[in-house]
């Protein structure tokens, strides 16, 4: 018997942050003092002190959930991947989000899995 595969969804989520970086070009072009302002207070706030980078990226992904917010979801299962978190944490994370947000979080699941497919499972559904 042939395993199937995920489907992707209708766009990739790369294509969805290449999406989000060309809004963020498009400003750091009319604002570059701004966007380095920006950009600044992000890292900053994303350097690990008391709390570390797994454990801000999975409080980032969850008000990503809660502020429904598409392209910041996919960036921070991206980031979370990168930063160790399992694809059970991500779960757990989501099942707060839904809590805190109810149904509107609850169909952003959509967007949670079309990341994970991207950036957490192969074509066969498998964790890479």
């Amino acid at each position: 018997m042939t395993k199937s595969t995920k489907p992707k969804g209708s766009d990739s989520e790369r294509k969805v942050l290449e999406h989000a970086h060309r809004g963020l070009q498009l400003i750091t072009e009319h604002k570059p003092k701004l966007m380095g302002i920006v950009q600044s207070f992000t890292a900053e706030a994303m350097h690990p002190g008391v709390l570390g980078r797994k454990e801000k990226e999975r409080i980032a992904l969850g008000m990503s959930l809660t502020q429904q917010c598409h392209y910041c979801i996919a960036l921070h299962i991206r980031a979370c991947k990168h930063a160790g978190v399992t694809l059970e944490e991500i779960m757990e994370v989501c099942a707060i989000g839904i809590m805190m947000g109810g149904g509107p979080v609850l169909t952003h699941m959509a967007e949670v899995e079309r990341a994970l497919n991207e950036f957490y499972l192969d074509d066969e559904g498998d964790p890479i």
